[in-house]
């Protein structure tokens, strides 16, 4: 082997050395990169979903200090109770509550087949004793009047013919109108105890047997006594509502008190924000803790609200609700101001 191929063959080692290291830095240098723009994608990822999160609670917060709106708003209305007028069993058909009911409807019946009101009997059985004797003197008194006017028309005659004095003719006169006057006035006592009878008979009959009728339009909110039960006089028996009479009990911040005056539009929404319609503030009152909560209305306040207004808003359309639903009495709303507020 002469030395040009030993100078060759010793060349050629170090480029078979090198070659096989070429490929796993270039694979790392790879990785390298990579990794870099890995973390370059989620380090910008990470900035932008910071940012939409610092933007929604900018703008949560911007509503939240902006809005004008209640804390808390519900429908309400008032409750009619309907009592029992007498004591005795009741009769009463099957109404459950969310039934409407037409004005004028019978709703139930309260019968006490023993009732038996001494005093009011006493009262019956005087006035018809003295019905009877007035009759009596009555008659009596139209037998004398008869009697005392053929007196007079003798003494008529008599006086015509000058055969008796002016002085008696006038005595027999008065006498005939005396008659005449006491029948009168025993016929007015005639009517008024007899028109005083009959209505204590009335009065029995109703202490006997009551019926209750519907006083207007409106819905079942509670029922109270079942059929055939017993029930004392003034006992409720039925809750009604009438949905003609809702309105709003809505409670604003303070702060926001001035933009809620008496007239003031506003808008009635429901939570789930399926119906909206329109009303305006009828009255405004504060110190809510100090004043004592209705007990005529079908939701009462629950608790005291500290620091704020309560504002009534009469609706200017029913509520879109059904009776079933009782008219959406009870129901949570928000009432708001229009948007151009």
């Amino acid at each position: 082997m002469n030395a040009t191929n030993l100078s060759v063959l010793a060349a050629d080692p170090p480029r078979t050395r090198t070659r096989p290291l070429a490929a796993p830095v270039t694979e790392a240098a790879a990785a390298v990169e990579e990794s870099r723009w890995r973390r370059v994608i989620w380090r910008g990822t990470r900035l932008v979903f910071a940012g939409g999160l610092c933007a929604a609670a900018a703008m949560l917060g911007e509503q939240h200090w902006s809005k004008v709106e209640s804390d808390r708003a519900y429908i309400n209305a008032p409750i009619t109770a309907m009592r029992a007028p007498i004591a005795g069993q009741i009769q009463i058909e099957s109404i459950e509550p969310g039934t409407a009911i037409r004005a004028g409807r019978p709703l139930f019946r309260v019968e006490n087949p023993r009732f038996g009101n001494l005093e009011s009997m006493s009262q019956l059985n005087w006035f018809n004793e003295l019905a009877d004797r007035l009759r009596a003197e009555i008659a009596d008194a139209e037998v004398r009047l008869a009697r005392q006017q053929e007196v007079f028309k003798h003494h008529a005659a008599l006086f015509e013919k000058q055969l008796i004095s002016r002085l008696a003719y006038l005595e027999e006169e008065t006498r005939v109108a005396l008659c005449q006057s006491a029948i009168t006035q025993k016929q007015q006592q005639l009517r008024s105890a007899e028109t005083r009878g009959r209505e204590i008979e009335q009065h029995l009959a109703l202490q006997k047997e009551a019926a209750v009728a519907m006083p207007f339009d409106g819905v079942v909110w509670a029922v109270r006594s079942q059929a055939g039960s017993q029930i004392a006089a003034q006992e409720p028996v039925l809750h009604v509502i009438d949905p003609s009479r809702t309105w709003v009990d809505a409670f604003i911040h303070e702060k926001h008190a001035e933009k809620f005056g008496v007239g003031a539009e506003v808008i009635i929404r429901s939570v789930d924000c399926r119906a909206e319609w329109r009303g305006r503030v009828e009255s405004v009152r504060a110190g809510v803790g100090r004043i004592d909560p209705e007990n005529s209305v079908a939701v009462p306040p629950d608790e005291l609200a500290r620091r704020r207004v309560a504002v009534r808003v009469k609706p200017d359309a029913p509520p879109p609700f059904g009776a079933a639903q009782f008219f959406g009495v009870g129901r949570s709303v928000v009432v708001s101001l229009p948007s151009h507020d």
